[in-house]
């Protein structure tokens, strides 16, 4: 095991924090309301995250989760921004105290409302924002970021098949922002008339009002910089998912989780925003060893959909993808287990890394959590998992990958009836994902987590 630098001092954070059920949701509103402190004055602003997607309308409910990982007490303030371009909404100040979590219940403040939110901190807090719809059915969750970009990069998304697809845009600064739209589908990339979004505001585009029945991505080009999701329903929304996007292609992605078995059914998607073909190799990490699938060439301007399953049989496996110039890729998985279409999808991570942080999981009230590693070395790799408990640090399995291979450890056989935070750290640099599953896996949601070396400050 290695636990130098921040490595080590991060999962001593870890052991303070208590993992997101989302069972908890009930009490998110008196989370928040006991860190207030009175006079607290707004925070010198050290990081922010931001949400473009978001609502407390049409059965939504949405929370956001203000981790401090620090030793340090920190002062948190939220700010909303509607869709109809009448500025923000900023919330009172609360105080934070060092290794603790809140959650904000967004109806508190804005009840029904499509909103996008920013929150500001004086400490290095992370962010992730959930919504669940349908009495909590499904459910889909999503870091935030961190900056606005002027381009943004949105690998999945389809208008066939009965989906609605959605683009979230949310401007945080002082001035209008013109947004220009490309969708690449397989047959091409298709241009979008130009759009304003006004200062301190969100909008949100339906995507099937500009592409008929097809598989598409989106490139996303901004005059002001802009924070950018992609939501996706099914089925008359018995099912959806979301993902942030990328600022930068990249030749090297990394996606620890896929299955072809349980029944589930996983795709690849992978996006080619250039003027230029790219060439595109896919490898499998199965249990038993890599799979190398034959070499693809996704157009110029094009979006390719790969199903694993002709690629990779009945198996649970990573996928490593490259290629000679940069693309986006993303992950989606669905599933069935009677009661109707369930999802989860995310975007895959560029690099592998040391260290893999996982701040939310739980074995309570029938979740299901399982860390999915990935071992994309070639040679043997020992990799340990730690689990951070209410009750303190638990020391999980010590888990040998063989070269080119993908592990999977389940949580609830390690740690029953705990709400729990995951470290996983490996010998080698390592890729890790969490997956949740409840009410018998008829709702799921998936992480990548956040990825650390070991050597960083």
């Amino acid at each position: 095991m290695r636990m130098n630098g921040s490595a080590g001092k991060g999962f001593l954070a870890m052991t303070a924090l208590l993992a997101c059920a989302v069972v908890a949701l009930a009490t998110c509103g008196a989370a928040v309301a006991s860190t207030h402190s009175a006079g607290v004055a707004p925070p010198k602003v050290n990081r922010s995250w931001y949400f473009a997607e978001g609502s407390t309308d049409w059965g939504f409910e949405e929370f956001v989760c203000v981790q401090n990982p620090t030793p340090s007490n920190g002062v948190v303030q939220a700010r909303y921004m509607l869709s109809n371009g009448g500025g923000q909404i900023i919330s009172v100040p609360f105080t934070l105290p060092a290794y603790s979590r809140a959650t904000i219940n967004v109806a508190d403040v804005v009840p029904g409302a499509d909103v996008a939110v920013r929150v500001d901190s004086n400490v290095d807090v992370v962010c992730e924002r959930s919504m669940y719809w349908n009495n909590r059915i499904e459910g889909s969750d999503s870091i935030g970021v961190t900056a606005p970009s002027n381009t943004w990069y949105l690998a999945e998304g389809c208008t066939n098949y009965g989906f609605e697809e959605f683009v979230c845009i949310q401007n945080t600064g002082a001035k209008s922002s013109t947004v220009n739209i490309t969708y690449n589908t397989p047959a091409g990339p298709r241009k979008r008339a130009p759009i304003a979004v006004a200062a301190l505001s969100r909008k949100t585009i339906k995507v099937n009002d500009d592409i008929p029945p097809s598989d598409v991505s989106v490139t996303l080009n901004a005059t002001q910089p802009v924070v950018a999701e992609r939501s996706m329903y099914w089925d008359n929304r018995r099912g959806g998912h979301d993902s942030i996007g990328t600022t930068a292609p990249a030749k090297s992605w990394f996606m620890a989780e896929g299955s072809t078995k349980w029944g589930f059914d996983t795709y690849v998607l992978v996006q080619n925003p250039s003027a230029a073909d790219a060439k595109v190799d896919m490898t499998f990490l199965t249990e038993n060893g890599r799979k190398d699938a034959p070499a693809m060439v996704v157009k110029a301007g094009a979006r390719k959909t790969v199903d694993t399953r002709t690629l990779v049989g009945d198996a649970d496996f990573s996928t490593s993808v490259t290629a000679n110039q940069g693309v986006i890729c993303e992950r989606s998985m669905y599933w069935n287990n009677g009661t109707g279409k369930a999802g989860h999808d995310t975007i895959g991570v560029t690099a592998p890394a040391d260290n893999c942080y996982m701040a939310e999981g739980t074995t309570l009230y029938g979740f299901e959590t399982y860390v999915l590693i990935a071992n994309p070395n070639g040679e043997e790799n020992i990799v340990n998992v730690f689990y951070a408990t209410p009750h303190g640090q638990e020391i999980g399995p010590q888990v040998i990958i063989p070269p080119w291979s993908r592990a999977t450890v389940n949580v609830n056989n390690d740690l029953p009836n705990s709400d729990v935070s995951i470290q996983v750290s490996g010998n080698l640099k390592i890729v890790a994902e969490r997956a949740m599953y409840w009410h018998n896996r008829g709702g799921g949601t998936d992480s990548i987590g956040y990825m650390e070396n070991s050597n960083e400050p």
